[in-house]
Order: C-alpha cells, then sequence, then structure tokens
C-alpha cells in the first residue's frame, strides 16, 4: 500500500467519496515528466485527478539534492529525502502518484552536455521507460523541451529523456530486460504534450483551473497553490487568487489522428479500452467482456457526482466491484484462483475499494505499542474496527508484514452488529535491517543511486511500503460481495499541546552510534588535540553493555576505549575522545570511526537521522559513524568575537568555530539592542534576510556599525536583498543569476590586493577541491564605491567578475559574496577557508 500521511483513522467522508467516485467508471491516464521536485504543474496535476477523474503521475528525474533549503540545515541526500516527502505532501492534496529515477542532482548545469557528463544518458532513459511502461499512459506531458530555452542542463535533460521515452517505450527491443526481469510490457503511448506555460505561442490546449472543486469549495487553481505551497524547503509558498486561471499545453505528437479536440481526443476512454497488462485489449477479450465493461461503467454511472455515504451508494459500489472481478482473468495459485489484474485494472479496483470504504462507515485502525524497534523485538499491534451504521456486517482482518517480519496468527473472521467496536491484539517480530531509504549513493560520479529494493515493484517509488500493514475484507451479513481497505500500522501518542500524535514504525540499531563533527579541518602542525564525540543511544528495551572506542589511521594513538550501559530505551551517553596528529602528519585527508561492541560481540557503527517537519511525514536515514578530517596549512587573523547570523541551511557557524574562530550567534534581542562594536566582524548567513525578520528589521544598525569601524561580510541573497536596498550602496543580480557551477572553473585575480597575501598567501592551489560549484547570485552591476578582486566564468561563457564585491563604508568595510562557503566550509576545503580567514582580516583595510 501506499505511505499516507500520519493522521487519526477516519473514513473521509464526502469529500473523499466525492473524489474516488470521479476517478470510477473511465479510462484515463497521464505522466508528466520534469527534472526536479517542484517542476511540476500542479495545476495541470489538480486539474487531470480532481475534475477529469484521470489517473494521474509525476515522474521527477532527481528529488532535488543540489538546491538550497530555506527552512533548515539539511542538503545533499537528506534534502533529497525532505524535497521528495514534500512532493508526496503535494500529491496527498492534488491527487497525483510520484515516481522518480536514479538521479540524483549534483547541483546546477547550464547544457545538456553537462548533465550527461553526470548521468548516464541510457540510464536515465531506461527509467523513464520503466516508468512509461509500468504506469501505462496514454498521455504524456513533458513540461520541458529539451532545447537550451529550458535553461537548466537538467531541465533539458528531462524535456529530452520524456520525448525518447515516449518514443521507444513500445518498441519491445529496446531495454527487454524489463519485461525478463520486472513483467513489465512495452507500451506505446498515443499522445505528447508539452507544458506550454514558458512559451504561451505554442499553446493548442487550453484547459481552466478556476473552475470549483464542489467537494471542497476551493478552485482547482487554489487546491493547486496550496499543494505547490507544500515545497517549503524552495521558498514556493503561493497565494491562492480567485478568478480564472487557463492552464496550457502544445501538443507535440499524436499517434490517433484525431486528436485535436481535447487532452483525450482521439483516445479510448471505456473501461473495455483497458489493457491486461501482455498486449490483451478488449478484441482479446471479446464482445462478451466489452459488454460486461459496460454494465460496470453503467452501475458507476447510476451513483450522482457527489453520492452520500450510506447503503444505497455502498450497493452499488460492491455490485459493481463484483462485476469488474468477474472480468479479470483468473490464475490458479495453490489450491486457488486469483484474479489478474493489470496496473489499469488495479488502480479501478483501489478506487472502486476506497469509494466503498468512504461510504460504508467502517473504521479501521492499527497501532502499536512502540515506534522506535529493535530487530527482533515483539511488537503488539491493536487492530480495531468500529461498524458506525445500522447494519450487521462480517469482517475478516489480518496483518502483513514486509521484509520478513513475522506475524503471529491472529487474523480472525466475525460479524460486527451495528455500532459494535471490536479490537484484537496481534504479536509481530522485528525482522530486516534498520530502516533507510531503498537507495544510496555510493559514489560522487556518476551522479547515479544505487536501488536496493528486493522487490521491483518498489523500484521508481518515493520509498519503500510501510513494514506493517493491517487488510481488512467487509462484506454484507447476506452477501457474497465486499471491499477491501487497510492501514498502516503506527504508533500512537498524546502531545499535550497538539492532542493525538502518530509516528511510523522504524527500525533502529540496538545501539544507536553517531560521530561529531562529521567533517572537520584540523590546522597542519597544531600542538593542541582535538576533541570529537561519541553520541551513543540505546534502541531495546532490556539491558546492552560494552565498550566504544574509536578508530584512527595507521600510526595514530588511539584513545582508550570507554564502557558503556544502558538498561531502558532511548536512554543515551555522550562519550569525547581526544585525538592528536602524530608529528609530521602530511597535509590531507584522514577518516576516524566510532564503533560500539556489546557484550555479546555484535558491532554497532551507523546512526539514524529523521529528517522531520510539520508539513510532511518523518523519514530516517543511516549515517556512518566516521568523520572525515582535513589537516591543512591555515592562518587566522586576531579575532576577539565574531558576529553571526545564521541563514539558510547554513552550516558556516560550527565551520568557522572548529578552527578556532571565536563565533558568536547573533539573535533578534542582540540584532536590536546588543554593543555590536565588540565584534572584529559580523558576518551575514546564505539567504538570512530571508529567513531572519529581526536582520532586516535592524540592517540599519549593522550599517551603522561597519561605518564605525566594523567589518560586515554579507554572503549570497537573493533578489529580496537588492530589492530592498539593504547594500549600503546599490548593486543588481540578473535574471536569470549569474553564477559559476563548475566548481573547477578557472579562477583569475583581477589586480594584487592584500586579501590575497594576508594571512593567508592564496594561490591556484586554494582553488582545487571545490565542491558543487564556485558560487551563486553574484553581483551583475554595482556602484563605483565597490572594487572586484576575482574573475570567473563557465565554460564558453563572458568573464564574471561579480562574486566578490568589497567597499569601504564609513571608518569600516563592506563586503557582499557569492562564493558558495556554505558549500565548501562543512566540506573542509581548505582554500576556502584560507580565503575567509583574509576576508576576515579586512577591518580597518581602506583602499
Amino acid at each position: 500500500m501506499a505511505r499516507a500521511q500520519l493522521e487519526p483513522p477516519s473514513t473521509g467522508g464526502i469529500a473523499a467519496l466525492a473524489r474516488e467516485r470521479r476517478m470510477l467508471g473511465h479510462y484515463e491516464r497521464v505522466l508528466m515528466i520534469g527534472a526536479h521536485p517542484d517542476d511540476e504543474d500542479t495545476e495541470l496535476l489538480t486539474l487531470l485527478t480532481r475534475q477529469m477523474g484521470a489517473e494521474a503521475a509525476y515522474l521527477s528525474l532527481n528529488r532535488g539534492e543540489g538546491g538550497q533549503n530555506l527552512i533548515g540545515s539539511e542538503l545533499g541526500p537528506a534534502l533529497g529525502l525532505l524535497r521528495t516527502e514534500e512532493l508526496l505532501a503535494a500529491r496527498r492534496l492534488d491527487g497525483a502518484h510520484q515516481f522518480f529515477t536514479r538521479a540524483y542532482d549534483f547541483g546546477f548545469s547550464k547544457t545538456l552536455d553537462e548533465t550527461w557528463m553526470h548521468w548516464p544518458r541510457d540510464t536515465i532513459l531506461k527509467d523513464v521507460v520503466r516508468v512509461i511502461r509500468r504506469f501505462r499512459p496514454q498521455v504524456v506531458v513533458s513540461v520541458f523541451s529539451g532545447t537550451p530555452r529550458d535553461g537548466h542542463g537538467q531541465h533539458q535533460a528531462a524535456g529530452w529523456a520524456a520525448q525518447e521515452a515516449f518514443r521507444i517505450a513500445g518498441d519491445s527491443t529496446r531495454f527487454p530486460e524489463l519485461e525478463r526481469e520486472e513483467g513489465l510490457a512495452a507500451w506505446a503511448p498515443l499522445k505528447l504534450y508539452r507544458s506550454a506555460r514558458f512559451d504561451t505561442s505554442a499553446t493548442t490546449l487550453t484547459l481552466e483551473g478556476g473552475a470549483l472543486d464542489p467537494s471542497v469549495g476551493k478552485s482547482y487553481h487554489q487546491i493547486a497553490m496550496e499543494s505547490r505551497s507544500r515545497h517549503r524547503s524552495q521558498d514556493m509558498g503561493r497565494l491562492q487568487e480567485l478568478g480564472p486561471s487557463p492552464v496550457r499545453l502544445s501538443l507535440i505528437v499524436d499517434r490517433t489522428g484525431h486528436g485535436q479536440g481535447g487532452l483525450f481526443a482521439g483516445v479510448d476512454t471505456s473501461l473495455a479500452a483497458m489493457d491486461f497488462g501482455r498486449g490483451a485489449g478488449p478484441a482479446a477479450a471479446g464482445d462478451g467482456a466489452a459488454s460486461g465493461w459496460a454494465a460496470v461503467a453503467r452501475q458507476i454511472a447510476s451513483l450522482p457526482a457527489e453520492p452520500a455515504p450510506g447503503r444505497a451508494t455502498l450497493a452499488v459500489l460492491v455490485a459493481a466491484r463484483t462485476t469488474f472481478d468477474s472480468l479479470l482473468p483468473v490464475a490458479r495459485r495453490g489450491n486457488g484462483v486469483v484474479h489478474q489484474a493489470g496496473i489499469e485494472q488495479q488502480d479501478q479496483l483501489a478506487h472502486l475499494d476506497r469509494a466503498a470504504a468512504a461510504a460504508s462507515g467502517i473504521v479501521l485502525d492499527a497501532t502499536a505499542d512502540d515506534d522506535h524497534v529493535v530487530s527482533g523485538q515483539q511488537l503488539h499491534v491493536t487492530v480495531s474496527v468500529w461498524n458506525t451504521t445500522a447494519d450487521t456486517v462480517r469482517i475478516s482482518a489480518d496483518v502483513d508484514g514486509a521484509g520478513g517480519w513475522a506475524v503471529a496468527p491472529g487474523g480472525w473472521t466475525q460479524r460486527l452488529s451495528p455500532g459494535q467496536l471490536v479490537r484484537r491484539e496481534i504479536a509481530a517480530s522485528v525482522a530486516g535491517s534498520v530502516t533507510a531509504p531503498y537507495f544510496t549513493l555510493d559514489q560522487p560520479e556518476p551522479a547515479i543511486y544505487r536501488w536496493h529494493a528486493t522487490a521491483t515493484t518498489t523500484l521508481a517509488e518515493p520509498f519503500a511500503p510501510p513494514p506493517l500493514v493491517v487488510r481488512l475484507q467487509v462484506y454484507g451479513d447476506a452477501s457474497a460481495g465486499g471491499f477491501s481497505t487497510s492501514r498502516e500500522v503506527t504508533y500512537r501518542t498524546r502531545d499535550e499541546v497538539s492532542g493525538e500524535v502518530r509516528r511510523p514504525i522504524t527500525v533502529v540499531p540496538r545501539v544507536d552510534v553517531k560521530l561529531e563533527p562529521a567533517t572537520e579541518l584540523w590546522v597542519a602542525g597544531g600542538s593542541a588535540p582535538h576533541a570529537v564525540t561519541v553520541m551513543l543511544t540505546h534502541g531495546a528495551r532490556d539491558t546492552t553493555e560494552g565498550r566504544v572506542r574509536l578508530e584512527v589511521p595507521a600510526g595514530w594513538n588511539a584513545p582508550p576505549p570507554r564502557d558503556f550501559r544502558f538498561t531502558r530505551e532511548g536512554e543515551s551517553g555522550s562519550y569525547r575522545f581526544e585525538v592528536k596528529p602524530p608529528a609530521g602528519a602530511r597535509d590531507g585527508t584522514v577518516g576516524l570511526a566510532a564503533v560500539a561492541e556489546d557484550s555479546g560481540g555484535h558491532r554497532y557503527a551507523e546512526g539514524v537521522v529523521t529528517v522531520d517537519y510539520p508539513h510532511i511525514r518523518p523519514e530516517p536515514y543511516t549515517v556512518a559513524a566516521r568523520s572525515q578530517v582535513r589537516i591543512a596549512p591555515l592562518a587566522l587573523p586576531p579575532l576577539r568575537a565574531v558576529g553571526y547570523v545564521r541563514g539558510a541551511a547554513d552550516r558556516v557557524p560550527e565551520a568557522l568555530r572548529s578552527v578556532g574562530v571565536p563565533v558568536e550567534l547573533l539573535d533578534a534581542r542582540t540584532l536590536a539592542r546588543g554593543d555590536l562594536s565588540r565584534y572584529d566582524a559580523i558576518v551575514i548567513g546564505p539567504r538570512a534576510y530571508e529567513t531572519d525578520s529581526a536582520l532586516v528589521e535592524h540592517n540599519g544598525r549593522l550599517l551603522d556599525y561597519a561605518r564605525a569601524g566594523g567589518l560586515l561580510l554579507v554572503q549570497y541573497q537573493q533578489y529580496q536583498f537588492v530589492q530592498g536596498g539593504f547594500a549600503p550602496y546599490p548593486f543588481t543580480i540578473a535574471s536569470p543569476h549569474d553564477r559559476v557551477t563548475e566548481e573547477d572553473a578557472p579562477v583569475r585575480a583581477l589586480r594584487d590586493d592584500r586579501l590575497l597575501h594576508a594571512p593567508n598567501e592564496i594561490g591556484a592551489a586554494d582553488w582545487r577541491g571545490w565542491v558543487q560549484e564556485r558560487g551563486l547570485y553574484f553581483a551583475h552591476s554595482w556602484d563605483p564605491h565597490y572594487r572586484t578582486l576575482l574573475e570567473m566564468h563557465d565554460t564558453g561563457e563572458p568573464p564574471k567578475e561579480g562574486g566578490l564585491l568589497i567597499a569601504p563604508l564609513g571608518r569600516g568595510m563592506y563586503v557582499y559574496t557569492g562564493l558558495a562557503f556554505f558549500r565548501q566550509l562543512p566540506a573542509t576545503v581548505p582554500g576556502a577557508y584560507r580565503l575567509f580567514a583574509n576576508l576576515l582580516a579586512l577591518r580597518g583595510q581602506h583602499p
């Protein structure tokens, strides 16, 4: 089953029943293809599902790992998990499915050729073909054109892949292993559209998003903007404007020959046209089956568009489902037979079941007595079924376990009288490995995930299915027909403020091990030892004892191990180890690792981190208990205190502290009334003018601090910064903004300047090893008060000099830099540290 948002039990009521009713009785399937989370046309998806009742899906090539994060500290793979969950939160509103390829977002690229340097083209194409053959759409919508007009190279790749996959997905000689290994036969969609929102002159079809969805009383545009606003990490909050809202498409390929009249013009959308997964459509099914499908359609059509829950509606839905089942091919399995259904029939059956559940008045719940569990632990599951109707029903319930979970026999069948609530306890034994995504990035290049799923049906899905699910069959007391429903087993607790809170079941290590910091730069030749911290958290309910040690490189002196003993779940301990490189240790990168070993000899060397925000479902991932240490020369200027206003996804303060910079985070009170003169420098984090309202309010005090002799260093900001006039002298940021995406792009000094000499001599070596990009949101034009020192550019582009602006301000200095220090310092890039140290030395250095 699909992973849902964690909410208390409900039938969904009239609104859910109306949504499911719209999906029934016809055969319409649309796949939209884009590059990133937030590329999708949410308004089109909303129209497709909530107005037309079409089965719609969005295929995002990647999970958005290369973007920024406005709401938290996650970057890279962790940001990908957050953005995946934001997509799922959006899909819960607009009603579409969600798929992915194996592509990892390596960052902004300017050309298609550059994108294919990071992504194997055939791998991406195969993954897109896989989704087309699995989802089996009649219509494909490409968000992008596949040309340089798309801008971002990954957008161009998505446009190319959509068109090429549309062309070849029906060719059984292309990627034949998809059928051999995954049972995915060739499938040829009938129509290819491109979104015309970026090129309205190419519009051939306009849909209206301003119409009202009667089940919720909002327009489809409003619902779509609410859906789009779920992309909170990417500052995608939108107003829900009233009135007309055109959605524009351009028809690119029409295999029907009759497709100009509408989205599904020329397409047979009757139930009888559904293919049975092996190329056997209605012609193979025969006239009898065709008349049977027509009967199902008539049964569904007898329901009003907004049916009321209750006995009459349920009877029609159950009858339609019974007829539907009778039309499916059957195969013998063991001593019985099972119905065979392709994805089209599976989706229709799922909608019939959900509609029946919404109409039935039967409420299902399933809770466990723990949410963080360890392998081998016995979990007690409580299944609750409540018959709120005036009729007696028969039920059959059981718990299914995934991934080797063992569920004790406990399923049952019984009659439920009107108003009766029944609860049953079922035991399950935790099995399998620690909960984590089924995909991992094993190496930086190529930028492709490795899929670990054992079930091929999981491939391309956002995540693996939940470990425990309760399945319920419901029948009328005197009838053979019924429906199915299911619910994920969750943990329930009471929050004193929020009330009922649901959490997913997560398998954690018996001993969770984390090593901090994960990355750090150590100054070469330093004499003082460095402290690292190992955090242990106990996941089990019984006692675990053992020793934790720090593993160091060969030739280093390892600190002595430490004993631990835990007696309850959730108990934790912090262990500080001091490490010192041996005399003469070479510059370079070394690794440290933490290992806990219990008295039974079991080793633990990883921890679970959870991405968790109010608008998404919590998503855990594992982190190896390792630390990457970079040893490199670095000189700091004399500093008493450096103030810092943290920005978005900003780990620069911790990076600076680790090398001895005396950083103090500035809060709203300090910005408003604190003594700023005591700081040698004040640093503003990336995009802080978007995330910190106190900074906006008290920007004048910071400028006055600089005029009085201070150094104000502002890292990259976006358009709101220049539009708000927060800099002392004007500069502009182009749209699209100037950036250098090639992390190894040559850097040239425009003039000899003290900044490049003291306290660190900046040379060519300092520009090596940068990650993802040189910088972004460079100044495009600037006031003469600013001086520029550096020039850099991507291959084939004109020089860009706006990455670093320096201006005298009164008796002090003002700096704006688009250089991506927020990526380089946490990645322990020595040259970035050395340049940043030189910037901190600018106080009092007037040209």
